[in-house]
């Protein structure tokens, strides 16, 4: 399995706690941000990953070629106008070569087991591609989705009823599923690209996960720690 990760925003918010350090940078319970969510995708059996920053990033690359000497690692740097255009740009790059991958975000904290579990999932169901959920909401702007008994996302954002899961910033993709990817300045935000795949009747499958966190705050920070020092230890 390849996988990829989105580490091109700003993280504007966090960045008021940690001045002159790039989000993907921010230590969270010892070691960076970014160095988590590595630890998570090899873990899950990922052997090669593609690396979004932009170009305040460039501190990035050369921590996790010295913390990850046996990962094959495929590092990009755009300057994106949009969370969709960052997805785009990994996903068909990742499609030039793989039949099916997954993306995550660089603020998924998400249990290796839970990420394994997810994949399988996916190519189990022989899905054209996958929302990871959580029933953890710690968010201020949740998306949330609906899932039918087949597993598979009915509705996304404002069209959900039971408002009882949230996407958590992991998701699986194939080669099939990039190629209704609109142009880049289609979308501003990630979500509405999603929204529009399950409204097209595609069979986007949704996996509901165990706990997961996003950091995004400061406020984030504290939690993040206990999850990964304690939570992910069990």
């Amino acid at each position: 399995m390849k996988a990829g990760i989105i580490a091109a925003g700003e993280g504007s918010r966090l960045a008021k706690s940690h001045a002159g350090t790039v989000k993907p940078l921010i230590p969270v319970a010892g070691k960076p941000l970014i160095h988590w969510v590595v630890d998570g995708l090899r873990a899950a059996g990922a052997t090669s990953l593609t690396v979004l920053t932009n170009s305040r990033g460039t501190a990035v690359p050369p921590s996790l070629a010295a913390s990850f000497p046996a990962m094959k690692f495929d590092f990009v740097m755009a300057n994106t106008a949009s969370s969709f255009e960052s997805f785009r740009l990994v996903s068909l790059r990742l499609a030039e070569t793989e039949e099916d991958f997954v993306v995550s975000t660089v603020d998924a904290l998400i249990r290796p087991e839970d990420v394994a579990r997810f994949i399988a999932e996916c190519r189990a169901a022989k899905a054209v591609a996958g929302l990871a959920l959580t029933l953890h909401v710690d968010d201020e702007n949740p998306l949330w989705a609906d899932v039918d008994a087949n597993g598979r996302v009915g509705a996304i954002g404002g069209d959900t009823k039971r408002k009882d899961a949230v996407t958590c910033g992991l998701y699986y993709l194939t080669r099939a599923a990039t190629r209704r990817f609109p142009e880049a300045a289609a979308h501003s935000r990630l979500r509405d690209f999603w929204k529009e795949l399950v409204a097209s009747g595609e069979g986007v499958m949704g996996i509901t996960l165990s706990k997961s966190l996003d950091v995004d705050r400061p406020e984030d920070l504290g939690a993040a720690e206990s999850f990964l020092t304690t939570e992910t230890k069990r």
